[in-house]
């Protein structure tokens, strides 16, 4: 079920209300939240012989069933890791377990197809795991069970009971994509006392507008327009189109995913729940550093604080430091799929930043213009390395580069078949829209919040309604994650 989908709309419209009930008597809205949850993820439809609808029978309703064994084991082992740690013994067996069980899992659903062919390939054996089903979301959800455990086990937490853990894990607006909360972020939130009157609506309403705009409108017109044609086949166009169809898609991953992102904070504003930030204008940024403090923050943080630190950090010295950073950013990249793309696009990340870490006080600061060629420099890292995320395959990706190249030597191949004012204008609005300063959208957000409730609903609907008339609808591009 699509946020930016006419069944989600009715969806929300019951659970809002109810929700509110319910709000007084936590154990009730706990529950409410529970099925909720369970019902918007088990509305995930499957094409071909598979079930449409989520009863536990079918495809989807298993995976429902899954979401609960993640809630329940994953609480379980925090509890044993909690009373380890009071009898003054290692909680290590219970978060070794829990490691084994997420990332197990993990790996079944997402790796275990890729690595048999890999097997088979390259050793010669005929292992076969057969068809695969991958349970939508299913990497944000073994990361927040793995994560909750490890934070009991350093003592950074203290157990919470499983209705909580359940109802956080379960959440709709950050079941399938995030952004990733953390236990101490949303389970204090539940024993807050809460009234509708004070939900910051405004704000909410802005934000599920902005996601619409980014998600309906930009990102789909520039998958429409270039992306999905070039990326198909980069050699049968020439290198300007190729060159767009990269900048193309660097605003199509971030209007889709930050659209997601705007959308899932708005609503659960609305319900009450206060989500981190998880987009802070990534394309404004002049170092690759800075692109990771602002892009996917939520991730960033679980890297940083779950992987590098657990890998030494920076306290073993430098070359260590730099292995640590290395090894996070490409095992960041294989989490997003088994696809050789993806282990490209986590290495030249990886290795930009060590790089990067390697120049600093090394190069001389020039002024503005300095500033302009480190963010054109960190723009197209960026833009490369979504070439090797977005192709099919390392091959293709080789084509895009190899054509995009010819600008250099002066072969500009076919003449262009996808550049016009339209596609230039969403690309400039895309990047533009992140350099608008802060105090802009805080004034625009104030003056919005003044208007009757009334008004400020109406003004949302024909925002909505524009996109649907304009734009089109399609996946999220991190629902495969």
């Amino acid at each position: 079920m699509l946020f930016v989908a006419t069944e989600f709309a009715w969806f929300f419209l019951i659970v809002l209300p109810l929700a509110w009930l319910a709000r007084p008597h936590l154990a009730v809205w706990k529950g409410l939240m529970i099925g909720a949850g369970l019902f918007f993820y088990g509305w995930w439809r499957h094409s071909g012989d598979h079930e449409d609808w989520w009863l536990f029978g079918s495809i989807p309703g298993r995976y429902c069933i899954y979401l609960l064994v993640f809630a329940v084991v994953n609480w379980l082992l925090a509890e044993w890791a909690a009373s380890l740690r009071r009898s003054g013994t290692s909680a290590w067996p219970a978060v070794l377990i829990a490691s084994i069980f997420d990332l197990g899992a993990l790996f079944w659903f997402k790796y275990a197809e890729w690595a048999a062919s890999l097997l088979n390939d390259n050793v010669g054996t005929d292992f076969q795991v057969g068809q695969i089903i991958l349970p939508i979301g299913i990497s944000f959800i073994a990361f927040q069970g793995l994560g909750y455990v490890i934070d009991v086990h350093r003592d950074d937490l203290d157990p919470v009971s499983l209705s909580d853990f359940t109802s956080y894990l379960l959440f709709f607006p950050h079941i399938v994509a995030g952004p990733l909360v953390r236990v101490s972020e949303f389970v204090p939130q539940l024993h807050q006392r809460s009234d509708p009157k004070h939900v910051d609506a405004s704000r909410a309403f802005l934000l599920i507008a902005s996601g619409f705009v980014k998600k309906v409108i930009l990102s789909a017109y520039v998958s429409d327009h270039i992306v999905k044609e070039v990326f198909a086949n980069p050699k049968g166009f020439g290198a300007l189109d190729n060159l767009f169809a990269a900048y193309g898609y660097s605003i199509q991953i971030y209007c889709d995913f930050s659209g997601y992102t705007d959308i899932a904070i708005g609503l659960a504003l609305l319900l009450g729940i206060r989500f981190p930030q998880n987009f802070d204008n990534p394309y404004r940024s002049t170092t690759m550093q800075d692109f990771w403090r602002r892009w996917h923050m939520s991730l960033s943080r679980w890297l940083r604080d779950y992987l590098y630190i657990s890998l030494g950090g920076n306290r073993r010295g430098s070359a260590r430091t730099y292995l640590n950073l290395f090894l996070t950013m490409l095992i960041g990249g294989l989490w997003h799929g088994a696809n050789n793309t993806f282990i490209v696009w986590g290495a030249l990340h990886g290795g930009a930043l060590v790089v990067e870490r390697l120049l600093i006080g090394r190069v001389p600061q020039i002024g503005p213009a300095g500033a302009v060629l480190r963010w054109l420099a960190t723009f197209h890292i960026v833009t490369l390395a979504w070439i090797f995320f977005n192709a099919a395959s390392v091959g293709v990706a080789m084509d895009m580069i190899g054509q995009i190249l010819g600008i250099f030597v002066g072969d500009f191949g076919a003449s262009p078949q996808f550049i016009g004012l339209g596609l230039i204008a969403v690309i400039a609005v895309g990047i533009g829209w992140q350099f608008i300063p802060d105090w802009v959208g805080e004034e625009v957000r104030l003056r919005y919040g003044k208007l009757p409730a009334v008004s400020q609903g109406i003004a949302l609907g024909m925002v909505i309604v524009f996109c649907y008339f304009f734009g089109s609808v399609a996946d999220f591009i991190y629902f495969q994650f």
